[in-house]
């Protein structure tokens, strides 16, 4: 047996090449705390957490201080081997602090593809380290949204996502039709609404968007993470598919989300669930259920973004990606290839 000896905390910032703005924040740069584990065999295993203080409701100073008090102590000594403990241990060391979780849990992993000598893709039963990701446009003026737009189109995307929810139906109508038009049919695209709408004002959207014949393929998030009867009453009404994220942080979420049919489709991030354990009990009751999901990520380094497609590329009804936040940094993340939209695990 080999026992867990030392667990350190650093933190990563890496600067964004342009500020990223959702009808709730402004992001500067891709941030995360940093966990190494190391074993009494020398093995060291690295993982990266990244909070979100409008999301996950934790910040870089109370995500290092959870693990530094908190979670740290209650697995030092730890025998490695005792897997489904330590998970267990990690889960219930505190309520909450997802992120936190999900930077120790990624190490851990990290430790057992070490341990196996195998990759984190063929560990969770997959065969291709590849994902086709959609990008992201952040909320700033129209003209600044369409050039963006047409950039990513030369750059080989051929799905965006749209950040709506901050300036009104009427305003996020007519962005959602002069980016379409200005990129042409063929584009794809997903709206993001984070939470930004209310029961009237999205039922309208979809009609709206609707009549206008769009290629949209789902709005994600469109009212309030609470509010599940409205997003049943929305999904019931067979516009347009509809995306939950703020919503789904948990399996006991996603079971009350499928069980009341509120949903087409569920976002799970690894920040929102604590690692891969939970997400893979979430993606397990979306599939018993016929909701397919996507993976997303906050404005992640790559570390945790690695653990993301190693997800998506393990699992069959994980349909989607929104991966983009390796592209929005400064610096080449290291790690991976980016070619155009497909993301590879090197």
């Amino acid at each position: 047996m080999t026992k867990i000896t030392e667990i350190t905390v650093g933190i990563v910032s890496l600067p964004l090449k342009t500020p990223f703005t959702t009808a709730r924040h402004t992001v500067t740069a891709a941030q995360a705390v940093q966990v190494k584990v190391t074993l009494a065999n020398g093995l060291i295993g690295v993982g990266t957490g990244t909070p979100n203080e409008v999301v996950t409701g934790d910040t870089l100073a109370s995500s290092r201080a959870v693990l530094e008090d908190v979670i740290i102590p209650s697995l030092i000594g730890c025998e490695f081997e005792d897997w489904s403990s330590n998970l267990a241990i990690l889960k219930n060391a505190i309520q909450d602090n997802q992120p936190a979780k999900a930077a120790v849990e990624f190490a851990l992993y990290d430790l057992r593809c070490q341990t196996y000598q195998t990759s984190l893709v063929k560990l969770l039963g997959g065969r291709q380290a590849a994902v086709t990701t959609d990008m992201t446009l952040g909320i700033k003026p129209l003209d600044q949204m369409v050039a963006a737009a047409q950039e990513f189109v030369k750059q080989g995307f051929t799905t965006l996502k749209i950040k709506v929810g901050s300036n009104g139906i009427a305003a996020d109508l007519h962005l959602i039709a002069t980016i379409s038009k200005a990129v042409g049919p063929q584009i794809k695209l997903r709206l993001d609404a984070n939470q930004g709408w209310s029961r009237m004002e999205a039922a309208q959207a979809l009609r709206e968007l609707a009549n206008a014949n769009l290629p949209i393929e789902f709005v994600e998030q469109p009212l309030a993470a609470n509010d599940i009867a409205g997003l049943r009453e929305l999904t019931q009404l067979h516009i347009l598919p509809i995306m939950a994220d703020e919503s789904a942080f948990s399996y006991q979420d996603v079971i009350r989300l499928c069980s009341e049919h509120a949903v087409d489709y569920v976002n799970i991030k690894l920040m929102k669930t604590g690692g891969l354990s939970e997400a893979e009990k979430i993606n397990d009751i979306c599939a018993a259920s016929g909701i397919s999901c996507m993976i997303g990520c906050m404005i992640e380094p790559t570390n945790s973004i690695q653990a993301a497609i190693a997800f998506a590329a393990s699992h069959e009804n994980v349909k989607f990606a929104d991966l983009d936040s390796v592209y929005m940094t400064k610096e080449v993340p290291e790690g991976l290839i980016l070619n155009g939209p497909e993301l590879r695990i090197k």
